[in-house]
């Protein structure tokens, strides 16, 4: 009955309906406007970033090519990663205020999932043999599937804690790793890629940036979908959305 507690209390509980329709409206409204502008003190690098470690901008200024290819690369992902930490926090802050402190956003926003301990081997209760009947073993039943999840969740965390995807430009000079959950860990810039304008360059970075990023959410979307089987289409809700995003994406560059 332990475990089934421990699965149970790790469900936040629910708000009540008018509660929750003002709280969904406001984090809708949060999110929907939240973003962090970093520039680097001299210009040379500026990032906008916004929900989920999103960038929604990049841009290089003339002071871009005064650094080192490798420099620069470690200056985008440093710029980065203080952006998006800022618009985590907006978010966080908003959602902690509109859910009256029952929801902390701040580690689901840059992908990371709630620390549920399952029970130690030696803590975990046998399921109950007393009762033969059809209760008897329903209870036994749910209780080994609790087990089950409770381990195949704390699994998971493990993976995607380190779970990261790469990409390439066309042309291979500029590479990207990106961590589950959208969290840039690195940019390589080679030294011929500063034969393009500024704006040029900021924008194939960007470009393989978003790649790695959409990678990275379709390995986390498969090892999710291990967990939670056929149930929920996982895999096939991130490639909608991240359709959607190409879609929206594509409209603004025309406009």
């Amino acid at each position: 009955m332990g475990v089934l507690m421990s699965a149970f209390e790790a469900i936040p509980k629910p708000m009540p309906a008018d509660e929750l329709k003002e709280a969904a409206e406001a984090l809708r409204a949060a999110v929907s406007t939240a973003t962090a502008t970093v520039s680097t003190p001299d210009g040379a690098v500026e990032v906008t970033a916004g929900p989920g470690n999103a960038i929604v901008g990049l841009g290089f200024g003339r002071a871009a090519y005064r650094y080192s290819p490798e420099r620069l690369g470690t200056l985008v992902v440093d710029t980065v990663r203080e952006a998006t930490a800022r618009a985590t926090a907006t978010i966080a802050e908003s959602a902690r205020t509109a859910t009256r402190g029952r929801l902390d956003l701040a580690g689901m926003l840059g992908g990371a999932l709630p620390d549920v301990r399952p029970p130690a081997a030696d803590d975990a209760p046998e399921p109950p043999e007393a009762d033969g009947g059809p209760a008897g073993e329903t209870l036994r039943r749910l209780t080994r599937d609790a087990q089950e999840q409770l381990r195949g969740y704390a699994e998971l965390r493990t993976t995607l804690a380190t779970l990261s995807a790469t990409a390439r430009s066309d042309d291979g000079g500029v590479a990207a790793e990106v961590r589950a959950g959208g969290e840039l860990l690195a940019l390589h810039i080679a030294a011929d890629q500063f034969r393009h304008e500024p704006a040029a360059l900021a924008a194939i970075v960007h470009s393989t940036v978003m790649t790695a990023s959409a990678r990275a959410a379709m390995l986390m979307a498969e090892r999710v979908q291990e967990l939670t089987g056929p149930r929920i289409d996982v895999r096939g809700l991130v490639e909608r959305y991240q359709s959607d995003g190409a879609d929206e994406a594509a409209d603004d560059q025309r406009r």
